[in-house]
């Protein structure tokens, strides 16, 4: 039986949503030993590896001064105490105001504290030693002290397989026009050159990053999303609600939230004579004053915090319409495929997708007419219109949206994908 260990910035969470690399490998457990090495203060609550080791940034920023500090140690899933939910909650403090500045310098400062830092602690040379994978599998990111341990895990335990994942733009200078963004990016993408040349295999979340990071590294990726979840097909029998129910569930960075208040705005004039649509947003991002009060509207939307991913689906399944939006002016995402896609392709239900047209999400989704599209803030109110002269577009949405996901992101499918790269038996 192989051994597979995968990194992840985030823990295998999922009330997080951060279920992306469990919902992947899922179906392994028989044929590998999964372990997974983490960086947040959450903890685990999968079964899908069976061993877990978590590597916390404070006590990497206090080894700086306190160099016997213990940075890392394994975790179970399932299980915490009063101390790890104290260290979760002021994490996601620390983390909800780095999120709102979105400064440069702070995140310069961060790489700075994680090179000072002794993140690589006996504790983890003891797990990694332990473990001693024969595939080791891990995101290219954004992160340079997320690549930099990377490197370390591969020169310390010599896989016989390396994988990289690539689900973001992490290589290109094509989202921001600023002097801070092209010095981090500089230094970004050649700790990512360096771990490609390391990799077996290379992985593409879809296909406009499989095109772009194939010419530009010369490589030939393989295309692997997020499954759909396993569902019965059961035929679209359900009445419209009176209002028309619009749902958001997910995050509101990256200028998303300019996006849904377009939504909202145009939601407000629909209603004016009669109320046509509610729109329901469910986030854990930390929105300004000024955001919340733009996305509460009166008998129009309103912003009701997180819910764990279990009642995320519940809400979807009470929903008409399930909102995508991408932001019109900030091309982060330009090449990233929201792990919401393959959740609300399952789902049965109709997608109405907000965002620019070079957006790799909105390309895949037009191409495969699995959604309504508006690739403008002028678009959305006659498109709304029209979805409310003419209901039967939501049934006929609804439909081709799930057979985009069973055609293209079945588990079996990608199961099987990910296998003949990982050279599992079948």
């Amino acid at each position: 039986m192989k051994k597979i260990l995968i990194s992840t910035i985030s823990a295998w969470n999922q009330s997080s949503g951060a279920n992306t690399y469990s919902a992947m490998f899922s179906k392994f457990k028989k044929e590998a030993e999964i372990a997974n090495i983490y960086f947040r203060a959450d903890m685990p609550d999968s079964d899908v590896a069976k061993r877990y080791f978590q590597v916390l940034e404070n006590e990497v920023i206090k080894s700086i001064i306190f160099r016997n500090r213990i940075t890392g140690k394994e975790v179970s899933n399932y299980t915490s105490n009063k101390e790890d939910s104290l260290r979760i909650q002021s994490e996601k403090k620390r983390y909800s105001r780095f999120s709102k500045r979105h400064n440069p310098l702070f995140m310069w400062g961060r790489e700075i504290l994680w090179k000072l830092g002794k993140w690589n602690s006996k504790e983890l040379d003891s797990f990694l030693n332990d473990i001693t994978p024969d595939i080791f599998f891990f995101p290219l990111s954004n992160y340079y002290y997320f690549n930099r341990v990377n490197e370390y895990i591969i020169k310390k335990c010599k896989p016989k397989m390396i994988v990289g994942f690539l689900g973001d733009d992490t290589f290109t200078y094509k989202q921001r026009n600023d002097l801070f963004y092209y010095i981090n990016r500089f230094f970004i993408r050649k700790s990512v050159k360096r771990l490609i040349r390391q990799c077996d295999e290379v992985l593409a979340i879809c296909p406009k990053m499989k095109q772009e990071c194939d010419s530009f590294f010369h490589i030939n990726s393989i295309v692997i999303t997020k499954p759909i979840r396993d569902i019965v097909k059961r035929p679209y029998n359900r009445n419209l609600s009176s209002p028309i129910r619009l749902i958001y569930t997910g995050g509101l960075y990256l200028g998303r939230d300019k996006s849904l208040i377009a939504l909202a705005k145009a939601i407000q004039k629909i209603n004016r004579e009669k109320q046509y649509m509610y729109l329901d947003i469910y986030t854990n991002t930390s929105l300004k004053n000024e955001i919340l009060k733009a996305l509460n509207i009166p008998g129009c939307c309103e912003v009701k915090g997180s819910i764990p991913q279990y009642q995320v689906f519940e809400e979807q399944e009470k929903s008409d319409i399930l909102v995508l939006v991408e932001s019109f002016s900030d091309k982060t995402a330009r090449l990233s495929f929201s792990t919401k896609i393959t959740d609300y392709l399952s789902s049965n239900r109709c997608i109405l997708a907000i965002g620019p047209d070079d957006i790799s999400s909105m390309e895949y989704l037009k191409s495969e007419d699995a959604a309504i599209i508006c690739n403008s803030p002028q678009q959305i109110l006659p498109i709304l219109k029209q979805l409310k002269d003419d209901t039967n577009l939501i049934e006929e949405y609804a439909e081709k949206g799930y057979c985009c996901g069973v055609r293209n992101h079945s588990s079996e499918e990608i199961n099987k994908r990910l296998k003949n790269v990982l050279k599992l038996k079948k």
